[in-house]
C-alpha cells in the first residue's frame, strides 16, 4: 500500500457569518504500517484533518491521494458504544453476518486484552476496557488506515498509559497505519514513528522518533522534548 498525501488543504467553517479558517494550505505525507502522531494545541484543527482524510466532510481546496484499496476506521475520544449490546456484539456490530469470523473475534479481544468479558455490557467495564472495544471494533474491520482522535484523552494516567502499551502491541500484530492525533506531547513522543507539529492550519514542524520502548528520561528524548516544545511555543 503506497503512503496517503495531503496536499495544500484548506478548510473553513462559518461561525456567526464569519469566515473561520481551520487548515490554511496543509501539506503532509503519511507513511505507510507506521503510527504518525499530529501534536498541536486546542482548536488547531487537528479533528478536521482527521474528518477530511475520513471523507466525513469535503474540503474547500486541496488534494487527498489515498491508495486504491484504502479501508479507514475511526476511533473516537469516546467509545460510542451500544449500552444495550454486550462487548462481543458491539465489536461485531458494523460487518455483515457473513462477514463474522468467530475464530477472529476471539483473536481479536485476545489481542486487545478483553477475553473473558465477551458478554459484559458498556456499563460493566472501566474506561479503558470501553477503549478496548472501540479498538477492537475498528481492527476486526481489517482497516489499513486506523484515525484517532485523542482516543485516551479521558482516562486516568495508569489506564492511559496501559492503553499506549497496549496500541503499541497491536501495532506489531497488524499492518495498518495509524493517524494519531494528541494534545499530550509525552504520548506523542511514546506512540509517533513520526511527529508533525500543527498550529495556524499548517504543518510547522516534522520529527522523526526511532526506537521502541523509549525512556522520556533520557538525554536524548528530554532534548526532543525541548525542541516540541519550542516548536508549539
Amino acid at each position: 500500500m503506497a503512503g496517503i498525501n495531503l496536499t495544500r488543504l484548506r478548510k473553513s467553517y462559518t461561525v456567526d457569518r464569519r469566515t473561520v479558517p481551520v487548515l490554511t494550505g496543509l501539506d503532509l505525507s503519511i507513511p505507510e504500517n507506521a503510527i504518525t502522531v499530529v501534536l498541536g494545541k486546542s482548536g488547531c484543527g487537528k479533528t478536521t484533518l482527521l474528518r477530511l482524510i475520513a471523507g466525513l466532510e469535503p474540503p474547500d481546496s486541496g488534494q487527498i491521494s489515498l491508495p486504491g484499496n484504502q479501508r479507514t476506521a475511526f476511533v473516537f475520544q469516546e467509545p460510542r458504544l451500544l449500552p444495550w449490546l454486550s462487548v462481543l456484539d458491539n465489536v461485531q456490530f458494523p460487518l455483515k453476518r457473513s462477514e463474522i469470523r468467530p475464530d477472529e473475534t476471539r483473536w481479536m479481544l485476545d489481542t486487545v486484552g478483553l477475553s473473558g468479558f465477551e458478554r459484559a455490557l458498556p456499563h460493566q467495564l472501566s474506561g479503558g476496557m470501553q477503549q478496548r472495544t472501540a479498538l477492537a471494533r475498528a481492527l476486526l474491520f481489517h482497516p489499513t488506515l486506523i484515525l484517532m482522535d485523542e482516543p485516551f484523552a479521558a482516562l486516568d494516567h495508569f489506564t492511559r498509559v496501559d492503553m499506549q502499551h497496549a496500541l503499541l502491541d497491536i501495532r506489531q500484530k497488524t499492518n495498518a497505519s495509524i493517524l494519531f492525533v494528541t494534545h499530550s506531547i509525552d504520548e506523542a513522543l511514546t506512540l509517533g514513528d513520526t511527529l508533525v507539529i500543527l498550529s495556524d492550519g499548517v504543518i510547522t514542524a516534522r520529527y522523526s522518533i526511532p526506537g521502541q520502548p523509549r525512556d522520556l528520561l533520557s538525554d536524548d528524548m528530554i532534548r526532543l522534548r525541548r525542541r516540541i516544545v519550542a516548536s508549539l511555543e
